[in-house]
């Protein structure tokens, strides 16, 4: 049993008053993005910055696995978003949005990811970043596939790559 303390009440009101106000308890608005590229390819999202933020530092392409929800483990909710952490301290932002893993995705296989999709998105990236290397950060299968098309294409503007949760040794 739980002794309640002033701290635990106060935290036990606030989230009562979430709720009654907004209707949930944690505010899961997406991070406000545009679509950017020529629609031929899978979408990539550019997050958009607040008007006060000056854009520092090399682009960041966020990549999470075919088939997740866009923004995934990135975007999770205000306070606790990669994405939200990134674009507020003036950083490039992009997403990689995977969509839906369609049967015609499934019938060509990762090649389709590793030699299309991901240099595709890091290009585009790079270029509209005024033609600044890619920091990609791959989440799950997105990080593997970010290291295998990095090794496939050396001539890829690639500046780093940053694994989360991906299964490589």
């Amino acid at each position: 049993m739980m002794i309640p303390t002033p701290r635990n009440i106060h935290a036990a009101a606030a989230n009562t008053t979430r709720k009654i106000r907004y209707g949930r308890l944690a505010d899961l608005r997406a991070m406000p993005a545009e679509r950017i590229g020529d629609g031929t390819q899978r979408p990539v999202l550019r997050y958009r910055p607040s008007p006060t933020v000056i854009p520092t530092g090399p682009p960041v392409l966020l990549v999470p696995p075919p088939g997740s929800p866009a923004g995934g483990a990135f975007d999770l909710r205000r306070g606790c978003s990669l994405a939200e952490h990134l674009v507020g301290t003036g950083r490039r932002t992009y997403l990689l949005d995977p969509g839906p893993v369609a049967v015609a995705d499934r019938e060509t296989g990762l090649e389709h990811w590793i030699h299309e999709v991901l240099p595709q998105a890091v290009r585009t990236v790079s270029q509209d970043a005024g033609g600044q290397p890619v920091q990609l950060v791959g989440w799950c299968l997105g990080g593997i596939f970010s290291l295998l098309a990095a090794a496939a294409d050396r001539d890829l503007p690639i500046a780093t790559i940053t694994t989360v949760a991906s299964p490589v040794e």
